[in-house]
């Protein structure tokens, strides 16, 4: 039942004397139908059926709202044959006598007197199980998702009748639900907003009678709505909701991400550092459609409100990195974040001038606390290798990452996005992103002999504390992207 309906018609029978047009009622609940096509006209009466037999089915019974509703057109006898065939099916009398007393007229009176007595308007007008919101809007049900289902990424052919009527009911279920739900999540936010329209297709392809590919509007396949702060329009990052019926998935879905298709606002490497920082709780939670039927709007937005609360902290850092502020490590704890290659670096060594003052060096703790610096720095390598090659569902190269015994001119095994092997060697500093690193002999000659599998990750702003890096990487032709000058010498003995 359409609970909009349904209010827009009990608060009109609080008027004195009030009737309301269909067309008044399409317009009034925002229904997406047109009563001057047939279909049209069919889909408002199914819904007027629906919200008379419930207030039939009460007991004791209650008048029948709908007939408050009448022809804007004088001439089709006011309330038309329609609402005659429903009194008739839901037992007031014979279609023919029911006419000809006019029921319909006395009955839109007993409307009035029942509604406009406040008793029964605060103990009937509220459905308050939960499954229907204040404003009369039904929460999701599961034949509304087995239909999304049926229907996402379908071609949509206006022409077609089918396509047009499944079209309306997606947009009055589940998009409709979803931006509802949406409007309600906001309201109890402040601060935040909502960007949620009836997007319900996207561009794809089509094979037209001629076997040729063509443009068409596909179905989508989710009704994502965002949220985000009214602060942070333009930045394409936010909270998104929805259901989404792929097959993978069929779930109510929440999450914080960014645009990362066409009209994104967001360069590559912003896309990439936007999804590097979302944590791991924020990436994609979801609701089975089979347990999603068995909640209620109460328990939905509250988990949704939740979600938010829980995570603007990192929302809001995540949105400030990516637009070019530092990264806060406090909120990125065991974190190792990819930034782009610095493009400003030498154009040649710098020189160093030599004073050759004495000073007191401890080496063997200035050994242990590089060592130690380094292997933190390739622990968090290996955990981001790890990582990053699961949520490529390369789960059985995620299991051989590993760390290299010293010696073989490289640091972590692992593998890139098309399961290639890669050799990384691993520059750890807690400085900042231009400070100096060195290469051994062993290292060098490792890099020339394996130009096509070979990176290095310079990890800098090592935070000991939160366990938190950047680092850049560098591949391809390396050496050319370098400057490097020896900095010691091996000596023998000249044979005289």
């Amino acid at each position: 039942m359409n609970q909009r309906v349904r209010t827009y018609l009990i608060n009109a029978a609080r008027q004195k004397d009030k009737f309301v047009y269909y067309s008044d009622v399409v317009k009034g609940c925002d229904l997406d139908i047109d009563t001057s096509t047939e279909f049209g006209r069919r889909q408002l009466s199914e819904i007027l059926v629906e919200v008379s037999e419930f207030e039939n089915n009460q007991q004791p019974p209650r008048p029948l709202l709908s007939s408050l509703a009448i022809y804007k057109d004088k001439n089709k006898n006011d309330h038309g044959d329609g609402f005659y065939r429903i009194a008739e099916k839901l037992g007031k009398g014979s279609f023919k006598k029911l006419k000809d007393d006019l029921f319909a007229f006395s009955e839109a009176e007993e409307c009035r007197i029942f509604w406009q007595q406040n008793d029964n308007y605060q103990k009937f007008a509220s459905i308050t199980n939960g499954t229907t919101s204040k404003n009369g809007i039904d929460f999701f049900k599961q034949d509304e998702l087995d239909f999304f289902k049926q229907w996402q990424y379908k071609v949509y052919n206006p022409n077609d009748d089918e396509h047009v009527k499944a079209k309306n009911f997606l947009m009055d279920t589940v998009w409709e639900k979803s931006i509802y739900m949406g409007r309600e999540i906001v309201k109890r936010l402040q601060g935040f907003e909502l960007d949620g329209k009836k997007y319900w297709s996207q561009r794809g392809w089509s094979e037209n009678e001629k076997g040729e590919n063509v443009q068409a509007a596909i179905i989508k396949p989710y009704t994502w709505i965002k949220v985000l702060r009214n602060t942070d329009r333009g930045k394409d990052i936010f909270f998104t909701f929805g259901i989404d019926a792929l097959p993978t998935t069929e779930a109510f879905t929440y999450k914080i991400d960014c645009q990362d298709k066409r009209d994104s606002k967001l360069s590559p490497a912003q896309i990439e550092l936007c999804k590097s920082l979302i944590p791991v709780t924020a990436k994609w939670n979801e609701i089975a459609f089979d347990e999603l039927v068995t909640k209620n709007w109460d328990s939905l937005i509250e988990t949704c409100v939740l979600f938010v609360k829980e995570h603007t902290a990192h929302y809001d850092a995540i949105i400030e990195s990516v637009w070019g502020a530092a990264i806060p490590p406090t909120l990125f704890k065991n974190k190792l974040i990819k930034k782009e290659k610095p493009k400003d670096g030498y154009e040649s060594i710098p020189e160093t001038k030599k004073d050759f003052k004495g000073v007191d060096v401890d080496f063997q703790r200035k050994s242990k606390e590089q060592k130690d610096l380094g292997n933190k720095g390739e622990t968090l390598v290996k955990q981001r290798e790890i990582e990053f090659l699961k949520e490529r569902n390369l789960h059985d190269k995620a299991e051989l990452v590993d760390i290299v015994q010293d010696g073989k001119g490289y640091d972590v095994y692992s593998f890139d996005e098309l399961g290639n092997e890669k050799f990384i060697e691993v520059k750890t500093t807690t400085g900042n992103e231009y400070s100096p690193f060195f290469l051994s002999e062993n290292e060098v000659d490792f890099m020339r002999l394996n130009k096509n599998q070979y990176c290095i990750y310079r990890v800098y702003n090592f935070d000991e504390e939160n366990n938190f890096a950047e680092f850049y990487e560098l591949n391809g032709d390396i050496e050319n992207q370098l400057l490097m000058k020896p900095t010691q010498y091996k000596v023998l003995i000249k044979k005289e």
